[in-house]
């Protein structure tokens, strides 16, 4: 019993350790996707006039940090873009999310909330504050950040798999945006020029951590506004995962598969002990009684 229990424990510990990030992974994601959808309905039920004043106050805000020629914004003095009027712009759920970001090419739909401390990446893509915010128009640059390779979550983790050319797309307060890649740039976190407003542009960076699983770099992934498609976002057919990513997905598969297969080999072993028992002991019956 003892030596089966040393075999035993030690195997659901493996199987529990290669499995979590697998469910947890599908878990997450399925709450990121509610988050998605209960923004849009409650955007449904929003009126025009609500929507509209809502971006015009986004646009005002956006307007002030061009005329102040800085992209990441400090301490500024101006009311106007104080932590306390940045968290009620966009806020129409109340709950923090902004708007969605979506990245047919890699499988991403996810929720944009105000900020980017640990709570919010944890859940979705973050605004960094200070940037422009996600409505577009001339002189704009907007930043967003996300994690890659959490256990529970794969959000930016195969956003080194977009190209010069792909598209992503924003959807704030009912108004859809598309953007083209233009440019892939690593830098060091410090190195933050790349993320200025340009004159004219509507700019969108997407940032992570890279190279995977060091993070001591970041990834900027830099798309110019072009105009949108109707349906566009549903006719780019999603790329196949990297060998990482497929390696990384398969391991808890081919355990589980692994698992099963020495179960099923355990108990028709145990069957056949039992019935080789069985047999020992009629014929010692037998011997018995012709002995």
């Amino acid at each position: 019993m003892k030596k089966r229990l040393l075999t035993i424990v030690p195997f659901l510990l493996g199987l529990f350790l290669c499995g979590y990030p697998l469910i947890s992974s599908l878990v997450e994601r399925q709450h990121q996707q509610n988050a998605v959808a209960t923004y849009k309905g409650m955007i449904n039920k929003e009126s025009l006039e609500t929507l509209k004043e809502s971006t015009e106050r986004a646009k005002r805000y956006n307007n002030l940090l061009w005329q102040v020629n800085d992209a990441i914004v400090g301490d500024i003095g101006n009311r106007e873009l104080s932590d306390e009027a940045y968290q009620e712009l966009l806020n129409l759920s109340e709950n923090g999310i902004m708007g969605t970001l979506q990245i047919p090419k890699i499988n991403v739909n996810l929720p944009i909330y105000h900020g980017t401390d640990e709570e919010v990446l944890k859940n979705g893509i973050g605004h960094l504050q200070g940037s422009s915010l996600p409505v577009g128009g001339a002189n704009t640059h907007c930043v967003l950040t996300g994690h890659r390779g959490l256990p529970n979550s794969k959000l930016f983790t195969r956003l080194d798999e977009l190209e010069n050319g792909d598209l992503f797309f924003i959807d704030v307060c009912g108004t859809k945006m598309a953007y083209q890649v233009k440019n892939l740039q690593i830098i060091k976190p410090e190195e933050v020029d790349c993320l200025n407003i340009e004159a004219e542009k509507d700019l969108v960076s997407l940032v992570t951590c890279t190279p995977y699983g060091i993070n001591t770099h970041r990834l900027v992934v830099t798309g110019e506004r072009i105009s949108y498609q109707k349906g566009e976002e549903k006719k780019i057919k999603g790329k196949m995962m990297s060998v990482r990513e497929l390696l990384f997905a398969a391991m808890p598969v081919v355990f589980i598969c692994y698992a099963i297969v020495n179960l099923l080999r355990y108990g028709r072993g145990k069957k056949e002990r039992e019935k080789k028992q069985r047999r020992k002991g009629s014929y010692r019956k037998k011997k018995k009684r012709t002995g």
